[in-house]
């Protein structure tokens, strides 16, 4: 459960930097519902797992731990945010 109170803390704190479209967008959400929309991204640009993976050069199994808020990983967080605004 701390993982997931850390990475629901994160993505509001990447929430803050983020473009004013995406914070209009997402900054009204609770934690919770924001991670849930957050996560239906990748989905719904037909991106698979496989490739945001292989893109950043991580294990499939990073990106699931981002998107579910099971795990931490700042770096690649940001990164992968990076990459799927401009997919």
């Amino acid at each position: 459960m701390k993982a997931r109170t850390a990475a629901l803390n994160q993505i509001g704190s990447i929430l803050v930097s983020a473009p004013e479209a995406i914070r209009a967008k997402y900054s009204p959400l609770k934690s919770t519902d924001r991670a849930d929309a957050l996560a239906r991204l990748r989905p719904s640009k037909n991106i698979t797992l496989t490739t945001a993976a292989r893109h950043l050069g991580v294990r499939p199994s990073r990106i699931s731990d981002i998107e579910r808020g099971t795990r931490r990983l700042d770096d690649i967080a940001h990164t992968y945010r990076d990459w799927l605004q401009t997919a």
